[in-house]
């Protein structure tokens, strides 16, 4: 008799349970929701094929609002801190029913195992969520942070749709843009289909910015950028947003300014989380450093 388990332990029973009863779930996880989900476009067009959703991860809510947006369960790529900063049960609840493939991000046997788990999931026509940035993007200027080109390696074993996602707080309304099929057999490298994968997702997200309210430079407070992460993760303490950033993908030998800077004028460089007012300085040192020369005729 054929095991109706795969090697990952999940079964193919619990992906069609699942699927059987996401409209439940995703009536569970609104009833912790602050605002009201705009799905404001939907381009994607099912073809039988497992699917990758793979969305930006700007806000502390946006995995139950994915989960509501798309149409289909996906089990989501969590994690293990995300469990540890879902204090509330009925979201904990929620994530359970949904589907998890839970991964210690600081661990290799770890992201091996949920590699595993992942692809067996795809391979039994399953679906997955996923966040490629790899952790929460906490840049003030960054609309997409590098993407790990493991979800085009995913995509290409199992022969599964990639779905780009963009998700934000717009004016009071949680609001989602679902693109189009990425095409990732377009092109010839792992490292340029990850390129055309973040450019996707950046045009989605960038849309939702033109959507926010103009505001002037000059209204900002000096520590505007932290008093709006402590809005988007209300939830997560200061020393856990700083693990969170020591978590984003960085590609092999990539150093960015203010990393280069800090170095060039003896100073230890710091991520916001950590310590804000030595980024502050960073910052400052970035704005010189990059301001037009004014040339004299």
């Amino acid at each position: 008799m054929k095991n109706k388990f795969n090697s990952s332990g999940v079964s193919k029973f619990s992906i069609t349970w699942r699927r059987l009863i996401h409209k439940p779930i995703t009536s569970i996880f609104r009833l912790s929701l602050k605002y009201k989900i705009k799905l404001l476009r939907n381009d994607f067009k099912p073809n039988n094929k497992p699917t990758i959703f793979a969305a930006t991860h700007v806000f502390y809510d946006d995995i139950p609002i994915v989960c509501c947006s798309v149409n289909q369960n996906a089990y989501l790529l969590l994690g293990v801190e995300g469990t540890e900063n879902t204090p509330c049960f009925i979201e904990r609840f929620a994530l359970y029913l949904n589907g998890v493939i839970l991964v210690n991000r600081g661990d290799k046997e770890s992201r091996f195992t949920s590699i595993q788990k992942t692809t067996n999931i795809l391979n039994n026509n399953g679906n997955v969520l996923m966040f490629p940035e790899g952790a929460w993007n906490f840049s003030p200027n960054q609309i997409i942070q590098n993407l790990n080109w493991g979800v085009i390696r995913l995509a290409e074993q199992a022969s599964a749709n990639i779905i780009p996602i963009a998700v934000d707080i717009v004016c009071d309304n949680y609001c989602v843009i679902i693109g189009e099929k990425f095409d990732y057999s377009k092109y010839d490298t792992r490292q340029k289909a990850i390129e055309g994968l973040q450019d996707e997702m950046a045009c989605l997200a960038w849309e939702l910015m033109e959507m926010k309210p103009i505001v002037k430079r000059e209204s900002l407070t000096d520590n505007y950028w932290l008093e709006h992460i402590k809005t988007q993760y209300v939830k997560m303490p200061l020393k856990d947003q700083a693990k969170e950033e020591s978590y984003m993908f960085r590609p092999k030998g990539e150093v960015n300014l203010g990393e280069l800077l800090a170095d060039m004028f003896g100073i230890k460089y710091k991520s916001m989380a950590s310590d804000y007012e030595t980024h502050k300085r960073i910052e400052r040192l970035i704005d010189n450093w990059t301001k037009p020369i004014k040339i004299s005729k």
